[in-house]
């Protein structure tokens, strides 16, 4: 009887050995599964972050070179302007404009003119 109850214990210990063995396989897959999804997704999730990225850069490009041909834009037409001002209206012009610049906001010539 202690032969048989020590083969049976022998034979309950093996299997539950084989049982361990047969989870910590199967967990392993698993893990290794769940790995490779997350990789999977990581890389989609890259890509499409990326994918976006380049949208953004493209619509921020665009949006400052509609700018920048409307400051052109302005500022021919401001010399535009400027170009068919006759000599006494360019001075004026070009004295307002200093007088914002300059200390003192004023013009030696307007006390010559006086």
């Amino acid at each position: 009887m202690d032969d048989e109850l020590l083969s049976d214990i022998l034979a309950a210990e093996r299997d539950i050995r084989l049982q361990i063995e047969d989870l910590k396989r199967q967990t392993e897959e698993r893990l290794e599964k769940l790995r490779q999804e997350i990789d999977q997704t990581l890389g989609d999730e890259t890509r499409s972050l990326q994918h976006e990225r380049e949208q953004a850069l493209a619509r921020a490009e665009q949006t400052a070179r509609q700018e920048a041909n409307a400051q052109l834009a302005e500022a021919r037409a401001f010399a535009a302007r400027l170009e068919n001002l006759d000599t006494p209206e360019l001075e004026r012009v070009v004295i307002r404009h200093l007088s914002r610049i300059l200390p003192g906001g004023a013009d030696d010539r307007q006390d010559e003119q006086t």
